[in-house]
């Protein structure tokens, strides 16, 4: 990569438009100013969506409202904007040209000892103690099996578990904010938004929480945690977990639920207006096919999905 090419100013403000998403505080009316700056030029739509294939590949995906320190320190000193550009740009040659590292990223390779899903995939593993493990898309778990010991780590996002009953070790799940465990069932733990979701499918499960804290959770019960404490808890509502099916099922839920649940299955960026995130939704969507699910949201809801590029979907709403 030149220095010319990393010097190009429209990739400097491509890069800062991406820091302005990662922030968190990403509005509607920054979403508008985003995509008059897009059509000032072919030349600005495709230095902006061809940085973002680059980028949307990452497992560990930016465009989740989660703030990146070094992305938005680059934007701050010259030289670590060029040499982030340039790491950008060397990431998405490896992409485009031969395709490796994309391929790697999306096959769902985890880091060394971890099960792992890529972008639209979902895996089931038979584990040794009869339990069944299934994975959603773009999740990680790292498998801790010693001795008596039955436990993952789930790394990132979501895995549905059927555990084999044992009646001298139970079965824990380790997140970051807190560690599940139960001797049979069928659990759901997933990331959600600040917080993780446990669902009690079947039978009953004990969260203890990093202040030592432990929660005891009926079975057909749904609990959103962090590792402050618990967020909300409820009796379970139909049709949660059901991706496993390959169907979301959505009873009631605002818009910005059902397009969290979407990116997993997307390359690239989905962003929302604002004014539409509460809109309250209901149906059964293919996760299979997302551009019929988003299709089914357009007919269904006041809103206009407008699709960019593989890598750029925006939902806006109808009114002004």
């Amino acid at each position: 990569m030149s220095t010319d090419e990393r010097d190009d100013p429209l990739l400097e403000e491509a890069i800062e438009w991406m820091a302005q998403i990662q922030s968190g505080a990403f509005d509607s009316q920054q979403q508008r100013a985003l995509e008059r700056w897009r059509g000032q030029s072919p030349r600005h739509a495709q230095v902006f969506d061809q940085l973002l294939k680059g980028l949307a590949a990452v497992q560990a995906s930016p465009w989740r409202g989660r703030t990146s320190t070094p992305l938005l320190r680059a934007l701050k000193q010259p030289s670590s904007r060029r040499r982030f550009i340039g790491n950008s740009l060397g990431m998405l040659g490896v992409a485009l040209g031969a395709g490796l590292f994309g391929r790697w990223l999306q096959s769902g390779t985890g880091l060394p000892g971890e099960w792992a899903t890529g972008t639209g995939e979902r895996r089931h593993w038979q584990l040794d103690d009869g339990s069944r493990l299934e994975l959603n898309a773009r999740s990680r778990v790292l498998p801790r099996f010693f001795d008596q010991q039955r436990a993952l780590v789930l790394r990132k996002g979501t895995l549905l578990l059927d555990i084999a009953e044992n009646t001298v070790s139970s079965f824990e799940i380790a997140t970051a904010v807190g560690v599940v465990h139960s001797q049979a069932g069928r659990l759901q733990v997933g990331e959600e938004g600040v917080g993780i979701r446990l669902l009690t499918l079947q039978g009953v499960a004990f969260l203890r929480l990093p202040n030592g804290e432990n929660v005891a959770v009926p079975g057909a019960h749904s609990l959103l945690f962090d590792a402050h404490g618990v967020l909300s808890r409820a009796p379970l509502q139909p049709g949660e977990g059901s991706w496993a099916s390959g169907w979301l099922e959505v009873n009631d839920k605002p818009l910005s639920w059902v397009t969290d649940v979407f990116r997993p299955y997307l390359p690239g960026l989905i962003m929302l207006d604002d004014r539409i995130k509460k809109i309250r939704v209901n149906g059964l969507f293919p996760l299979d096919d997302i551009t019929i699910s988003l299709d089914m949201l357009e007919q269904s809801l006041p809103v206009e999905v407008v699709r960019y590029s593989d890598y750029w979907i925006s939902i806006i709403s109808l009114h002004p």
